[in-house]
Parts: structure tokens; sequence; C-alpha cells
């Protein structure tokens, strides 16, 4: 919707205040009383909570009667942001008595008349998690219902966005020790691991089908046995032990998350020779293997990283939380022509946490199985407890699944990716579409593939990226406020002294957290 679409006029009421009639789309709309407008101010009474959430956005405005209240205690928000449909009626509300104090306070933000997109980056500019308690939304309902359609869409811009920067704020807070650790010690590794840039468009002409670890893999993977040399396999780690159980090498290793447990996934696992696509604060134990692909991702230590490598590196970094939609995000800078998706569920498909034979289901087979409590019904009990009896489609399933699906979904939307799920047995992101796997084959999918020679023929024409520049560079600011800085943006507050002594201790290659 854009400014060609609304015109409006300030009527006054009987009373001799403003209200203002809106058109669009052959429709006028009065968006107040066009008695007393002004009775408004009690519409939201009681909703202010500037001791819990003293970050505001609302949703609607119009000339803004319903927020009177605030002017009483602007002054105990850190930020205010109104975002109205209509373009430039923050004119009116700078000329209107009674409400002209929301344009004169430097803690209100009017945000009218913008698509949803650029609300969004608005408010991811605007936004810090860190640095306040919390955000709450109210809705203007005359304004919302007489432009739904818009509204729905910021509404769920600003849901999404809020669900990514309070996600993005708990993990820093439960792993950012980790994520710094994994970096610095990550950084030793270097003389060896090559930039991920170095698959970029490698594969223009040859299909791919990435292997995810939900239930559903386990339709799909004799037939990915039988004919495993017509496509490269690109497996998320978790879905490693999966396929090496039925003898399926994949091409290309996904792994990304900073926990010791991803040594796991790789146990008894013959890929020695396969390589993994990291990222740069991904477990060490994953960059110690040998012949791995590094990534850059939004870290500030990845950030100096790129200003130190520039361009030479590169980024398969998605930002949807995920394994699997960096998995997708490599394969579409590696130009595969045809991305086929197999066991991403986003759900608990046939009442199981994730395939048979992964690290997770094992853990149950091994330690958690008896004669009376069997592993099925240990994923079942799972299933009911952690879904909280959720369904979607008539799948159990969680929030988090959902949010993965939505920026996975949006992932695939935004870049016009030509994606197909393999088997409908899960809940499919927005934007793929649904092929079985033996048409996959037969459309995309011909003669085999010297895969081994080709990745090999990669390794060895990419140079390593090599660790001098790095660690001169952040020897060169260890005792700068530059290094505190970014420990400070990557630990999400302020760093004691021991702590940063330690951090410097190493990039020396000393004694340091873990």
């Amino acid at each position: 919707m854009n400014e060609i679409d609304i015109t409006y006029s300030i009527v006054k009421t009987r009373q001799g205040n403003d209200t203002i009639l809106v058109r669009s789309g052959g429709r006028e709309i009065y968006l107040h009383s066009r008695i007393s407008p002004e009775r408004e101010a009690d519409l939201l009474a009681g909703r202010f909570d500037p001791a819990r959430f003293d970050v505001l956005i609302v949703l609607g405005c119009g000339l803004g009667y319903h927020l009177v209240p605030l002017q009483e205690m602007l002054d105990r928000y850190s930020e205010v942001i109104i975002i109205d449909v209509v373009p430039g009626i923050e004119k009116e509300i700078e000329r209107n008595g009674i409400t002209s104090f929301l344009t004169g306070s430097p803690r209100v933000t009017i945000v009218a008349g913008k698509s949803a997109a650029d609300v969004a980056d608005f408010l991811s500019s605007k936004i810090d998690m860190d640095r306040i308690r919390g955000i709450s939304v109210l809705e203007h309902p005359a304004s919302v219902r007489a432009f739904a359609e818009y509204y729905d869409v910021v509404r769920k811009e600003v849901e999404k966005l809020i669900h990514l920067k309070a996600g993005n704020k708990a993990t820093r807070e439960a792993f950012g020790p980790r994520y710094v650790a994994n970096i610095l010690r990550n950084v030793r590794h270097f003389e060896e691991a090559r930039p991920v840039r170095s698959l970029f468009g490698a594969f223009t002409e040859r299909p791919a089908v990435i292997a995810a670890s939900g239930p559903s893999l386990e339709e799909d993977i004799g037939l990915m046995c039988e004919e495993q040399q017509r496509f490269f396999i690109v497996a998320v780690d978790s879905a490693l032990p999966v396929l090496c159980r039925c003898g399926i090498v994949p091409d290309l290793v996904v792994s990304v998350d900073p926990q010791p447990y991803v040594r796991e996934h790789f146990i008894r696992c013959d890929t020695v020779n396969t390589p993994v696509v990291c990222s740069i604060s991904s477990h060490p134990s994953v960059l110690e293997r040998g012949r791995t692909f590094v990534s850059l991702n939004t870290h500030p230590f990845a950030q100096l990283a790129a200003e130190v490598y520039g361009d030479a590196i590169g980024s398969v970094n998605s930002s949807t939380g995920s394994v699997a939609g960096d998995a997708i995000s490599l394969c579409r800078a590696c130009g595969f022509s045809a991305i086929g998706i197999t066991g991403l569920d986003f759900s608990f498909s046939g009442y199981r946490i994730y395939a048979r034979g992964t690290a997770y289901q094992d853990r149950y087979a091994s330690f958690f199985q008896n004669r009376v409590t069997t592993v099925e019904g240990l994923n079942c009990r799972y299933v009911l407890g952690s879904s909280g009896a959720m369904k979607r489609e008539g799948k159990f399933t969680r929030k988090s699944f959902l949010q993965y699906r939505h920026l996975i979904g949006d992932y695939i939307l935004n870049n016009r990716m030509d994606v197909a799920i393999l088997n409908n047995r899960g809940l499919s992101p927005a934007g793929a579409r649904h092929i079985d796997f033996a048409s996959f084959i037969s459309q995309h999918c011909s003669g085999e593939i010297p895969k081994k020679m080709m990745i090999s023929a990669l390794q060895e024409s990419s140079r390593p990226i090599g660790s001098a520049p790095l660690l001169a560079a952040l020897r060169k600011i260890m005792n700068e406020s530059l290094f505190d800085e970014l420990l400070d943006a990557s630990l999400g507050g302020r760093v004691s002294d021991r702590q940063k002594s330690r951090y410097r201790d190493l990039v020396d290659h000393r004694r340091a957290p873990g």
C-alpha cells in the first residue's frame, strides 16, 4: 500500500475537535468518533505498563486520541514507535492541540505510510533487546479494522522481529561466552581451513538433496541410497548417523552449532574425507577434523574477520537460526540447478522427535529404554509434553518449529528459490513446492556425477584462509577499547576485567574460558 492509495481530510466534530476521514479504494472511513473523539483516551486504559515494557509499539494511530494517557508517562518509556498506514499523518497530529505532544517528544517516533518491509527494516535498526526491559504492542481498533490487510502484514513483521531479536538475545545470554571462545580458538585452524567462497557457483549444472534429521528422512533413505551418485547430498550434521548407517556418503556436511554435543553426530561416521561447511563460531572439534570450509556470520568478532579478510571468506549465514536454513543458503550460493529437501518436518511426524539412527534417538535406545518404557513411548511422551498439544495441519509441533518454518519460508521466498520438499509428511515452509523423491530424480537428475573428483578439485584449488592476518588484528586491539567493545557486544553487556583477561589469554593460546 503506497501514498496514492490513501487520501484524507480533517473534519470538525460537533464539539469542535478534529476527526479524520480517510478515503481508500472507493471507501470513506472515519477513524475517530464524529462527536467526541477525545473519549478514546479511555480506550486503552490500564494497558500501558512502562515498568515492565519500556518500548511501546502502536499499530494504527489516526490523530492519536487513544494515546492521550501516554502524556503523563512518556518519560517512563525509552521508546514509543507509532506505525500508521496514512502517509503524512504526523503533520496533522502536530497541529492537533490534544495530541501534539506525540510529535514534540524525542521518545516518540511516527512511521507513517511505509510498506511493511520498510517498517521491519526500521524496527530492526531501532530496537536493541540488550538495552530494554520488554516490548508491548497495542492497536488502534478502528485503524486496524479499516486497513486489516496492511496491519496484518505489519503485525506479522513485528512479531517475527521480536521473536528473532529475543531469540538472539537468549542465544547470546546462553552461549555468548562459548561463541567468543570458539571463534578465538578456531582462528588457529585457519591454516588448513578453506573459505566457503571457494564453493560458490561451482555446481551450476548439478542437482542437490539436503538431508535434515526430521522423522520423514526415514521415508526417503532407501531411494537416496540407491541413487546417491546422481545428485549431491548436503547433510546437516545431525542427519549424519542416519545416512552413514544406510551406506550413504554425504558430499558436504553443514555444522554451525557452538555446543560440544555436535561431536555426537560425527562419532562412528566414516566421513573423514567429507568436507564440512562450518561457521566461524562452530565448536572447535569440527574444525579440528580438517577438510573444513569456514563461513562468516553476524557475530561481532566475525565482522572483525570480514574487515581483515575482505570478501575472501564469504558467508552462507541464512539468519534463520537453524542449520537447515544455512544448508539451504549454501546450496543457493553453490548454484545447484535443483534443490530437494528431505527430513525438514517442523513437526513431530508420526509421533517421533527425530529420524531413527540420529544421536538423539540413540540416547533413548541406549540409556532410557527398558522392558516397560520403549523408545516409541518415550517419543510419544516427549512429543505431547514439548508440543503442549499444539497442532498445525493435524501434526504436533511447537512454537520454535513454527518460527524456524516461518524464517526459512521467508528466506526461500525473498531469494526466489525453487526448492522442492520431497515428501509431505511434515509442515512445509512457504515458497517450497512438493514433489516425490522419484519424480525429483527423474526430472532433475541424469547420469552419475563424478562428485568426489569435483569436491577434491575444489579443495585442492582453494587456498587456506590463514591465521596470521586475524591473529595480528586481534593482538593489535587486545589492549584497546575496540577489543572491550567487541566483547561487550558479543556478551550483551559489560564484561568484567577478569573475563577480558581470560579472553586475551585465549588470543595468545594460553588457558582461557571453555
